[in-house]
């Protein structure tokens, strides 16, 4: 069974007041924590997509990672997450794609490790955590079509809380740890 993962980057991080995928934490920037994490799992099948500040970060995110460009970023993450699912359909054949996000700093190999290893190749596998399902997430090919109609600020979550009886719920308490402003970021360090 073949898993893709769709890094989500593309955001203009507006609440951060900055490019928040190159802040730094231990001195490497967010967005690398974040691919290096998912490299050893998914290695030619991890894909980011990028669209503000794509000429900053695409360095950073070619090394480890395949980069799908979207030029409509300011559409939302819903329609980050529709991009980034054709794009992966046009380049491979896959069984589900995991979707991550690139400020989730305390997630680690083992924490998708564990999402991979749950999935039956049918039913959505979520982070579990603050009492809901929510992203990482793997969605099998089966639910392609609904993430590639996904638009504006709608992302996963909405999918999540609609097929919330068809999901693995996996508790992962460190997914709730995100990165949105500049305080954020000083707690993690």
């Amino acid at each position: 069974m073949r898993i893709a993962c769709l890094l989500l980057a593309a955001g203009s991080s507006s609440r951060f007041g900055g490019c928040k995928q190159l802040a730094p934490i231990d001195g490497k920037p967010l967005l690398v924590h974040s691919l290096e994490r998912l490299a050893p799992l998914f290695d030619d099948s991890l894909f980011t997509v990028l669209g503000a500040a794509r000429e900053q970060i695409r360095p950073h995110a070619a090394r480890l990672s395949r980069v799908i460009e979207h030029r409509r970023w300011r559409d939302g993450i819903g329609s980050s997450i529709a991009r980034g699912v054709a794009a992966i359909e046009a380049q491979l054949e896959c069984d589900a794609i995991l979707i991550a996000l690139a400020d989730q700093p305390r997630l680690g190999s083992d924490d998708y490790r564990r999402l991979v290893e749950h999935f039956d190749g049918e039913r959505i596998v979520a982070a579990g955590y603050c009492g809901r399902a929510g992203v990482p997430a793997i969605f099998p090919a089966e639910r392609f079509a609904m993430l590639k109609r996904l638009d504006g600020d709608r992302g996963a979550r909405i999918l999540l809380d609609e097929l919330r009886d068809d999901i693995v719920s996996v508790p992962m308490p460190a997914a709730a740890d995100d990165i949105d402003t500049l305080e954020d970021l000083r707690q993690m360090a």
